[in-house]
C-alpha cells in the first residue's frame, strides 16, 4: 500500500468551497511553502475520499525536471517545487539557470495534484485494493500497466512495454491517449475547469484563471486529440489505442486501425527497450 493512509493538515475544518477559494491568485501566492502542501494534501484527501481510494496518497514536493509537473508511485504523489511553491521553471542552458514565471502556477499546482491522485486511484483498481463497477475501464487500465508482453511486429516477435512512454516520433499521442494518462489528464482538466467555475461565479475571473483556460484550449485535452485524430487520420485513434494494448495484455483479436496498430506496437518495443536501458 505504500504511503497510503490518513494524512491530517490544517485546513480539515474548512468546507469545500473554502478550501478550494485557497487557489486564488490571491491567497495561494501569500501561503508559505508548509501552507501549500497542506492545501495540496487536503485536496487529495478529499479527491481521495471521493473517488474511493482506500487512505489518502502522500503528497510531497521535489526537485523535479522543469519538464514535470509531478509523479506518482508507491501512494506518494511528488509535485514539482519550483513550479507548486516559488511559479517557476528553471532551465540549465550553456551553463547558466534560466527562470521561467508560471503565470498561473496556482491553478496548474491543483491540476497536477488532482492528475497525479488519478494515477493513485488507478493503481489501487489494477492492483486489486478496489473494485469499480466499470468493467472496461478496469480492462483498460491493467491491460496498461508496467507490465510487458510478445509483440508481433515485422514478422518477429520482441518484448513490449504495455505502458507507453512515449519513444518514437508519434510516441507523444500513444502515451497521453493510453487509458491511464487519458483518463488523468481528461479527469484532472475537468474537475479543475469545475473548481475554477465555482471560483469564478463567487469571485469573479483572475489573470491566472485566464492563462490556464488559455493553456487548454492550445494543449488541453481536446486539442491534442484533434492532432492526434489528425495525425493518425482515425477518428477512433484513442479507442483502437487503448484495444491494441487490450489484445496484446489478454491475448484477443478485436479489430483496429492497421496504422494505429503498427504505431502502438512500435511504441511497445521502444519503450521497453527504453525502460530496460
Amino acid at each position: 500500500m505504500g504511503a497510503y493512509g490518513v494524512h491530517p493538515t490544517r485546513y480539515g475544518n474548512l468546507s469545500n468551497d473554502q478550501l478550494y477559494a485557497m487557489f486564488r491568485e490571491s491567497t495561494y501566492s501569500k501561503l508559505g511553502e508548509s501552507e501549500k502542501l497542506e492545501l495540496l494534501q487536503e485536496t487529495v484527501n478529499r479527491d481521495a475520499l471521493e473517488k474511493g481510494e482506500v487512505g489518502a496518497p502522500e503528497v510531497r514536493f521535489a526537485d523535479l525536471p522543469a519538464n514535470e509537473s509531478g509523479n506518482a508511485a508507491n501512494g506518494v504523489i511528488n509535485a514539482n517545487r519550483d513550479m507548486a511553491v516559488n511559479g517557476m521553471q528553471s532551465f540549465e542552458y550553456n551553463g547558466q539557470t534560466i527562470q521561467h514565471l508560471i503565470s498561473d502556477y496556482n491553478v496548474q499546482s491543483l491540476n497536477t495534484v488532482l492528475h497525479e491522485n488519478t494515477h493513485c486511484f488507478q493503481d489501487q483498481i489494477i492492483d486489486g485494493t478496489i473494485t469499480i463497477e466499470d468493467a472496461q475501464k478496469t480492462a483498460e487500465y491493467q491491460a496498461n500497466s508496467f507490465t510487458s508482453s510478445a509483440v508481433l511486429q515485422d514478422g518477429r516477435y520482441q518484448l513490449g512495454s504495455q505502458y507507453l512512454i512515449g519513444e518514437t516520433p508519434n510516441g507523444y499521442y500513444c502515451y497521453y491517449f493510453q487509458s491511464t494518462e487519458r483518463n488523468a489528464f481528461l479527469g484532472a482538466e475537468e474537475r479543475t475547469a469545475a473548481i475554477l467555475s465555482g471560483l469564478t461565479e463567487k469571485y469573479g475571473t483572475e489573470p491566472s484563471f485566464e492563462a490556464y483556460a488559455k493553456s487548454v484550449e492550445s494543449t488541453g485535452y481536446h486539442a491534442t486529440e484533434r492532432e492526434a485524430i489528425d495525425r493518425f487520420q482515425n477518428p477512433n485513434f484513442v479507442r483502437d489505442l487503448n484495444q491494441t494494448l487490450q489484445n496484446q495484455y489478454f491475448g484477443t483479436n478485436v479489430p483496429v486501425d492497421k496504422n494505429t496498430e503498427a504505431a502502438v506496437k512500435a511504441e511497445m518495443i521502444a519503450t521497453y527497450k527504453s525502460l530496460q536501458q
